[in-house]
């Protein structure tokens, strides 16, 4: 059980920012955001030799991204969100808040996403950590949700003939080329294969979640395939 309590509306009607790691965030983008309530993902932690921002929150929820990396996600100073399932690899601690995993729906063999407004209840799986950020910020209250980094693509790597414990196809990394950093994927390191199809119906469940409360997400992502999200320019935004 989780001793840290993440309040619901702890943020009400304010202003966030998503910042996920995809190959069009910049150190800049960071540095322009410093001092706004933000929430990231996986290996963020290494833009932190670069800049002083730091997330507020702070999530991972891929077992193979918790297997490679326990050491540096333990390290990350932040208010951690964390799935259950990376348990046997990230040591518990006080500033870790476990959420229970809850099961989409499957009916005739078609997924039916679904989004929990309040993440103390768990959350919903999309196949990516920002679906489940998307759920906590909205339990926060955030009103506006502004994403970074998330540029919908991937150019997989060769596959390792294997799967997770989950039933996941397993991926071998090539040149890294996902990624904000160079060194974001070692040569010859495990992934899972990223199932876009399964993130976007994900996306299009949180933007109605978020709508019909009259709140927003936007994209301000510098490049991006994803074309759910009403498109901002960063510099906008922070005017």
């Amino acid at each position: 059980m989780s001793r840290i309590a993440i309040n619901k509306d702890a943020h009400k009607d304010c202003r966030g920012f998503l910042v996920a790691t995809g190959p069009s965030l910049t150190i800049s983008d960071l540095d322009m955001i410093k001092g706004n309530l933000s929430l990231s993902c996986n290996k963020i932690y290494l833009a932190f030799d670069q800049t002083e921002w730091r997330p507020d929150y702070y999530s991972v929820i891929d077992r193979l991204v918790a297997q490679n990396n326990a050491e540096a996600i333990a390290s990350v100073r932040a208010v951690k969100i964390f799935s259950s399932v990376i348990k046997p690899f990230i040591q518990d601690r006080d500033d870790i808040f476990w959420l229970k995993d809850l099961p989409t729906p499957v009916i005739n063999g078609i997924r039916q996403p679904k989004f929990s407004g309040n993440i103390a209840e768990g959350t919903y799986g999309g196949h990516t950590v920002t679906y489940t950020l998307m759920q906590a910020a909205y339990h926060l209250g955030i009103k506006e949700l502004f994403l970074l980094g998330l540029d919908f693509s991937f150019d997989k790597s060769m596959p390792a003939n294997k799967t997770t414990d989950a039933g996941e196809n397993i991926l071998v990394q090539n040149d890294e080329v996902n990624h904000f950093h160079n060194d974001y994927r070692k040569k010859g390191e495990e992934w899972t294969v990223p199932r876009l199809d399964i993130q976007y119906d994900a996306f299009k469940c949180a933007k109605a979640a978020f709508e019909k409360d009259n709140r927003k997400i936007f994209n301000a992502s510098r490049k991006t395939m994803l074309d759910l999200f009403p498109l901002v320019q960063l510099e906008d935004i922070l005017v």
